[in-house]
């Protein structure tokens, strides 16, 4: 999470110091997602190199299989290496079953988060405590929607 994400929650944050002062300075939400749109993390310190290489992932669904794509230099090098060494893909079976469990729990924890954080309706149980959290989330749920259009 960025700064630009806690922005947007702070202007969103009805009847907050923040939200006043930005009203106050003739600023809206629309106006500073619109203005966070136009920036790339990329430029900022907002982004770490993890963060980075992250931007360049994908991930689709195509004929009933799971693609995570890596564009990053480093680890397309060390696939490269990897599959190399083993002359061409390296699938899941014997000797290396072990080394893809922890990437298949990571995959599979990162898609129920991703699902928490894009769904429209917040949890049932969400107390006075959570709603910083919970408009974080809707900051990142919203930005995440403007940037598959």
């Amino acid at each position: 999470m960025g700064s630009h994400h806690l922005l947007e929650a702070l202007i969103r944050a009805e009847g907050s110091m923040a939200a006043k002062v930005l009203a106050d300075l003739g600023i809206d939400p629309a106006t500073i997602a619109s203005k966070v749109d136009e920036f790339d993390a990329e430029d900022t310190t907002d982004a770490t190199p993890e963060e980075l290489a992250a931007r360049k992932m994908e991930l689709r669904v195509e004929d009933d299989e799971v693609h995570l794509i890596f564009r990053d230099a480093g680890t397309l090098d060390l696939a490269k290496a990897v599959t190399t060494l083993v002359a061409g893909p390296l699938t899941a079976t014997g000797p290396v079953t072990g080394k893809f469990v922890p990437l298949w729990t990571k995959t599979n924890q990162l898609l129920l988060s991703l699902l928490q954080t894009l769904r429209d309706d917040p949890p049932p149980d969400t107390t006075p405590r959570d709603k910083a959290a919970l408009l974080v989330r809707r900051v990142l749920h919203d930005r995440l929607r403007r940037r598959e259009r």
